[in-house]
């Protein structure tokens, strides 16, 4: 894989792209988020797969990491802001996540988000049936949250890890009952959460069934990792990940 770095704003674009790529070829594209901490990871997950495509099940694709480029593989004030949506209820002191940051910048980060993704399209001869957003944490809501909005239908796979439901005392919940489903129709998601992360494995399985409450989500998977915590699950699920991803191109 060759690599080339662009900034956009605020943010900075880690490419990761095939070293060979034959003449009218359309790559698919995955955006990663918190791409400090996970897109080299990926990139070489991919690199070392697409050797033998047909064994592993990985196929040659392009990988944009988003990241700040500071210090820290994850910057903990910005995330919190460019992947939630506004709150809406009131914190309760009682809780035990009670004092995380503010956050609610998610329509910023969309608007950059959509121009990052014409810089793509303007580097690249891209595949449009298959653009994906991958995340984790609080960037496993950001992606369930862009499933939702149709600012960004040119996504297509949505790949969350652990999403921070929780957020908003799981108000996500509520947009996604309220939503009109059959824009789903050409979408695909999967989402998987540690066996050892608490409440977030019930409120990962709460989101896959009113993901899949319909017929129109084009497809939809769920995965409880045995074992798993909240930060070892992102690299136990990397490959099976790309191979979904993979699956129809």
């Amino acid at each position: 894989m060759k690599k080339v770095i662009k900034k956009i704003g605020e943010y900075y674009l880690d490419i990761y792209y095939p070293t060979v790529i034959a003449e009218g070829t359309k790559l698919p594209i995955l955006y990663v988020l918190d791409g400090d901490a996970f897109a080299l990871t990926i990139s070489e997950a991919v690199k070392l797969q697409t050797r033998n495509s047909k064994k592993t099940g990985v196929k040659p694709m392009v990988i944009v990491g988003i990241g700040y480029h500071n210090s820290s593989p994850f910057d903990r004030e910005k995330r919190f802001i460019d992947f939630t949506p506004p709150k809406i209820h009131e914190d309760n002191p009682a809780d035990i996540r009670f004092g995380m940051p503010k956050g609610g910048g998610i329509d910023s980060f969309i608007n950059t988000f959509i121009q990052i993704h014409e810089v793509i399209k303007n580097d690249f001869f891209i595949d449009k049936k298959h653009v994906g957003i991958f995340g984790h944490s609080l960037g496993g809501l950001c992606v369930l949250e862009l499933l939702l909005r149709e600012k960004i239908s040119f996504l297509t796979d949505f790949l969350a890890v652990s999403p921070s439901l929780w957020w908003d005392k799981n108000e996500y919940f509520n947009k996604i009952s309220l939503y009109d489903k059959s824009r789903l129709c050409k979408k695909r998601v999967i989402i998987s959460v540690g066996s050892d992360e608490g409440d977030m494995v019930e409120l990962s399985k709460q989101a896959f069934k009113l993901v899949t409450s319909s017929n129109f989500i084009k497809s939809c998977e769920h995965y409880i990792i045995e074992d798993e915590n909240h930060m070892s699950v992102v690299f136990t699920v990397i490959s099976r990940y790309l191979r979904w991803f993979s699956a129809t191109f």
